[in-house]
């Protein structure tokens, strides 16, 4: 057995979910020693023709690095590929509102500059968020809005070396991509870690992390259930299930099983959330390739389906992100 460190609890997590009131949300404070380091935007959303398109925006302070933006193409028997309006989204420095009833990120810097200094055709871009709504435009590649869907979730790792405290939540949008109406869900995700290493460089992308699934699920009856479920080494496996103020499942010790098929894509996956199980299906249209070969290490990211096991209700909408590692996968023996 490895010696134990004096107040190391390695990476066991803390399990919680919160009232998304921007009152209480101060970002521009430490949070259990620790700042926030970057927020992200991400999710999916689909048309009348059901067809679907992915939409992802990271911040770190008031710059991003601009948008990715994916879509089928017109084509449902395509996979979500990145499309060249992704090179139209802005970047660079923005306006930004952190404090008091909101969070605001709009008019980026970079477009106040003389005419031809930025590459023809980028768009503006403003994320307006209050906890109970969040806006969504970026010109005429989309503009989207909707209301939060219940509690946000929260995990904190007390670790000595790689301390994290993540919290999450999530909107029900509605408006056009492309022109196209659509609807679908969208995270909205504030980190906070050890101060000086990027979210690629530190332990959880870089080693900890096996699979992530995002998910929300609408039914007919107007409710919504969404939630978290992460599975990782040295007891890094959260998971939490929210439908409205109520968390339904929730453990700091997640167990999961994946169905990888001959190139290690998760063709479907199995999660055990203290005794609630949970199945996730992973459609080859739902593979994002292009938007995972932007990254390393048999990096695997896509779209599909997840339902509570037993759970007859009828799901009207809904979608799911999971993102992870194939190669851990196989390593840890989840493979089935």
């Amino acid at each position: 057995m490895a010696r134990q460190t004096f107040g190391d609890f390695g990476h066991r997590v803390v399990v919680g979910s919160f009232d998304p009131d921007p009152a209480h949300m101060k970002v521009d404070e430490p949070l259990h020693g620790l700042n926030v380091q970057a927020t992200w935007l991400y999710g999916f959303l689909r048309d009348a023709d059901g067809l679907t398109y992915g939409v992802e925006r990271k911040f770190v302070g008031s710059l991003t690095s601009g948008g990715f933006i994916m879509t089928q193409n017109g084509d449902p028997t395509q996979e979500l590929n990145v499309h060249p309006d992704s090179g139209r989204s802005a970047r660079g420095e923005l306006r930004r509102i952190i404090g008091g009833v909101e969070r605001k990120w709009s008019d980026p810097v970079f477009q106040r500059l003389p005419k031809g200094t930025l590459p023809e055709g980028e768009q503006p871009m403003t994320l307006h968020w209050n906890g109970r709504n969040l806006a969504y435009d970026e010109g005429d590649i989309l503009s989207i809005e909707g209301p939060s869907v219940g509690n946000g979730m929260q995990f904190f790792v007390p670790s000595f070396h790689e301390p994290l405290i993540y919290t999450s939540t999530c909107y029900w949008m509605t408006g056009t991509i492309q022109g196209k109406t659509v609807q679908g869900p969208i995270w909205y995700d504030n980190a906070y870690w050890r101060h000086g290493l990027e979210w690629k460089e530190y332990g959880y992308f870089n080693d900890l992390q096996i699979m992530w699934q995002v998910f929300c699920n609408k039914f007919d009856d107007g409710t919504y259930e969404w939630g978290h479920l992460v599975n990782g080494k040295d007891g890094f496996t959260p998971g939490v299930v929210i439908r409205g103020t109520e968390v339904v499942a929730m453990t700091p010790n997640l167990h999961a099983t994946f169905d990888l098929d001959d190139n290690n894509w998760p063709v479907s996956a199995s999660y055990d959330v203290a005794g609630e199980k949970y199945e996730f299906e992973g459609p080859v249209t739902g593979r994002m390739t292009e938007f995972s070969e932007s990254r390393w290490a048999n990096y695997r990211a896509q779209y599909g389906y997840i339902r509570k096991v037993g759970d007859d209700r009828k799901v009207v909408a809904g979608l799911a992100w999971l993102e992870g590692f194939a190669d851990r996968v196989i390593e840890q023996g989840l493979d089935r």
